[in-house]
């Protein structure tokens, strides 16, 4: 009995606790309205249930005395939606992170009635508008609206904030001027405001921050000079003023930064040398660039003992061969940056704790120095230089490296037989190698990126590179390969990017690499393939690029490709393809759609503790009539050619569904029928091309309205009736409808100033020779036998009752009979 009564003594304490301490309704039902406002697929909400207190609700913390909510924390959970204003009322809440939730909308402008904020973390979503006046936000130490895509000015109100110590802006729309009432912010330690629109020059007054640590203006639009005031920022660690406008040279000042660690302020135009500069000896990361023309010599580098990381970009390296820095480098970026010699410099073999070096697009010339062979870096990066010699490898040479770029140089020989067991990237390509793929690459098993292209390379693709399983990329094009691509390929399930395109490679296409199904990227055009395209290239369920043109393929095109949902580039051309075009083509998913801001198809990343490298695949595609060049293969580049067959048939009706194409090529093929009037639909078109088929019937006459259509060629059909008017039709020429005998108007010489809507049935040919004649419709003759009559009959009835309208009509035919033949000197009526 003692026990039960315990237990029953128990719950009602529990509950009373409960009904006295628990938050209240109003909170309660103020955070059930924000979350009736997400839409939400995680298991974080699902502790909101009404009834329970929302003290215990996941996310929701609560103050210890008076149980009111103090924070919301929901940052990583998987919501879309708005934010609802009914979290402007809780009246305690000092701490809300909603980040990383894929939020919408605005920032409420009742934030500012929230008295007892101090933490606003709303980053990483994709919030708009302007952000609204916080001026009553008194308790507001940390502000984080990053990565949103808001726009506007900075508000006023801003300098209000008296508590503020971080605030950070960066990648959003933000514009106009950078406040100068900032200054007033004294508290502030960490200020970002990168990756947006600001304009202007950097307030002075920023150096009235003195408690100012992190300052971050990089990537907009700021002009002008530094001001010489920032060297007043004793406390400053890190400055990064990157890939702006700014001109001029780095202040003097700058050499009080008594705490600066890292000074970024590459990306400018600055165009005053900073060779009489000194800077803090405290600096651990450096990165400048100029324009090309400034020298950098020792001087500026040797105080800086502590240096780990350099940059120098657009500028010329002037240093002897005997100088030993002070420093030891972990990472030196020296792109498009000149040395005097043209050699890699001497002093870097001094460095013996360097990882990273990248000396691109420099002009470095003569061989790779044997000393670089011996030093532990895992990337190098030299491409786009004019280096020379054989690349030459031992067993000891880079151990540790893992990407190896020494692509667009003048390097010769065979491709060396090993290679240290854990690169990642490897891209010899666009240099002189020659000789075969060596089988030995198999031991390569962290591969990721191979790029051999644009070499002499010849012999047969090694099965053996299908060992690499980690392979993503494979770039083997522009050589003189041979024979057959491998079946084993099919085992490289990782693959995202293949490309063999010209080469000399044969044989029937292999179902085995329809089992790659990451692949993206797939161009094995300009070879000497045969057969049918097999049916299993269906199963690349994740292809956006598919290239097959310039081999012998025959046979229809398979239905399967239209189960390629993400395709948006077909490339068929120049083969031997016969019958229809399958209808599954003309419902390609990823064409039906507009194209919207583009982005690049496919990249593929390698990051270190600094630096991207990014590799991006090029494409050979025939644009307006002409091959062109894609180094970027954008997403907006929806293409479908299928020229140079033996297709036939007509084009479905329900062709203009695919609304994203740019480029429509179905040239020398034997189609025939009408071109269907759905194509005026094709919104994006930038060229169409129809010419040598068997196309008859009318132009469809919308065509005009096609605003982006910069090329047309239908040439070479059976086209009749006259050409539409208006719009771009205007700015073609007569190449374009040429080989069409019943076709007739502007800019065929035919019919092109006669009316366009005579009717063809009623034309009537006047022929004067064989290799000319003029066709006039009957209705024309009419219209001017009646327009003659009716002139005469008023001319003579104003000579025969009108004797001054008589001499008028003769002393007007004077004057334009004496105009038309100024040889007629004396003539008179």
């Amino acid at each position: 009995m003692a026990n039960q009564l315990q237990l029953l003594f128990s719950i009602i304490t529990l509950s009373l606790l409960r009904f006295c301490c628990g938050c209240t309704e109003r909170e309660a039902h103020a955070l059930h309205l924000f979350k009736a406002g997400l839409n939400y697929s995680s298991n974080v909400l699902s502790s909101w249930e009404k009834g329970r207190d929302c003290c215990l609700w996941d996310g929701i913390s609560c103050d210890n005395t008076t149980h009111h909510v103090v924070g919301v924390n929901l940052t990583g959970s998987d919501m879309k939606g708005a934010i609802s204003e009914s979290l402007c009322t809780l009246p305690s809440v000092a701490t809300i992170r909603l980040s990383d939730m894929g939020l919408t909308g605005t920032i409420p402008p009742c934030f500012t009635k929230l008295s007892s904020l101090a933490l606003l973390d709303l980053s990483g979503n994709s919030l708009s508008g302007n952000i609204p006046p916080l001026s009553n936000l008194s308790s507001l130490t940390s502000l984080d609206l990053s990565w949103n895509q808001l726009t506007g000015s900075l508000p006023s109100s801003f300098s209000n904030l008296s508590s503020l110590t971080t605030l950070i802006l960066y990648h959003n729309k933000l514009t106009g001027n950078i406040p100068s009432s900032f200054s007033i912010l004294s508290s502030l330690t960490d200020l970002d405001l990168s990756e947006n629109q600001f304009t202007g020059t950097i307030p002075s007054s920023l150096s009235n921050l003195s408690s100012l640590t992190h300052l971050d203006l990089s990537q907009n639009h700021l002009n002008g000079c530094i001001p010489n005031s920032l060297g007043n920022l004793s406390s400053l660690q890190v400055m990064v003023l990157s890939d702006n406008q700014l001109t001029g040279t780095l202040p003097p000042s700058f050499s009080r930064l008594s705490s600066l660690i890292a000074l970024v302020v590459d990306g400018n135009p600055f165009n005053q040398s900073i060779t009489l500069l000194v800077l803090p000896s405290t600096l651990e990361q450096l990165y400048i660039s100029l324009n090309g023309h400034h020298i950098i010599l020792e001087t500026l580098l040797q105080s800086l003992r502590k240096l780990e990381i350099l940059s120098l970009s657009n500028c010329v390296l002037n240093t002897s061969t005997t100088w030993i820095p002070s420093f030891q480098l972990a990472m030196l970026y020296m792109a498009s940056c000149k040395v005097v010699d043209g050699q890699i410099p001497s002093w870097i073999s001094t460095q013996f704790y360097l990882e990273e070096l990248e000396i691109a697009e420099s002009n470095l010339v003569g061989e790779i120095p044997s000393w670089l062979l011996d030093m532990s870096l895992r990337y190098i990066n030299l491409t786009t230089n004019h280096l020379q010699g054989h690349l030459l490898l031992n067993t000891s040479a880079w151990k540790a490296i893992k990407v190896l770029d020494v692509s667009n140089n003048a390097l010769c020989g065979h491709i060396p037989p090993i290679w240290p067991p854990h690169i990642q990237g490897l891209f010899l390509n666009d240099n002189l190698l020659t000789g075969s793929i060596p089988p030995s690459m198999q031991v390569c098993s962290s591969l990721q990126m191979l790029n051999l292209a644009n070499n002499h390379l010849n012999g047969i693709i090694p099965p053996s590179i299908a060992n690499c399983s980690s392979l993503h990329i494979l770039n083997l094009g522009d050589n003189n390969l041979g024979g057959m691509i491998p079946s084993e390929f099919g085992a490289l399930r990782q693959l995202q990017s293949l490309v063999i395109k010209n080469n000399q490679l044969s044989g029937a296409f292999p179902c085995s690499i329809s089992n790659c199904t990451n692949l993206l990227f797939l161009d094995i055009g300009q070879n000497l393939f045969i057969g049918q395209i097999p049916k299993a290239i269906g199963n690349l369920s994740n292809l956006q690029v598919l290239a097959m043109r310039k081999n012998k393929f025959e046979g229809s095109i398979p239905t399967e490709i239209g189960q390629l949902r993400y395709l948006q580039i077909l490339d068929l051309s120049s083969n031997i393809l016969s019958g229809f075009i399958p209808h599954s083509i003309f419902s390609l998913q990823a064409m039906l759609i507009e194209p919207q801001n583009g982005f690049i198809i496919f990249q593929m990343y390698f990051l270190s503790r600094r630096t991207e490298f990014i590799y991006e695949d090029e494409l050979n595609m025939n644009s307006k009539g002409r091959d062109e060049h894609y180094t970027y293969i954008f997403s907006k580049m929806a293409s479908i050619d299928l020229s140079n067959n033996q297709l036939n048939g007509n084009l479905p009706s329900d062709i203009g569904k695919l609304k994203g194409l740019i480029l429509f090529n179905l040239s020398m093929n034997n189609f025939n029928g009408t071109i269907p009037d759905s194509i005026v639909q094709m919104s994006w078109l930038e060229s169409l091309d129809l010419s040598t088929n068997h196309f008859s019937g009318q132009i469809p006459l919308g065509l005009g309205s096609l605003s982006y259509l910069g090329a047309l060629k239908l040439s070479n059909n059976n086209l009749s009736g006259s050409i539409p008017q208006g719009g771009h039709m205007a700015t073609f020429t007569k190449s374009s409808y040429e080989g069409n005998p019943n076709l007739w108007g502007c800019p065929l010489p035919k019919n092109c100033f006669w009316p366009e809507f005579s009717p063809p049935h009623l034309l009537i040919s006047l022929a004067t020779n064989e290799e000319e004649h003029i066709e006039v419709s009957l209705l024309y003759w009419i219209g001017v036998g009646l327009s003659y009559g009716v002139g005469f009959g008023a001319v003579v009835v104003s000579i025969v009752f009108t004797r001054k309208w008589g001499q008028k009509y003769f002393d007007g035919v004077d004057m334009v009979l004496k105009y038309l033949f100024p040889w007629i000197k004396n003539l008179t009526i």
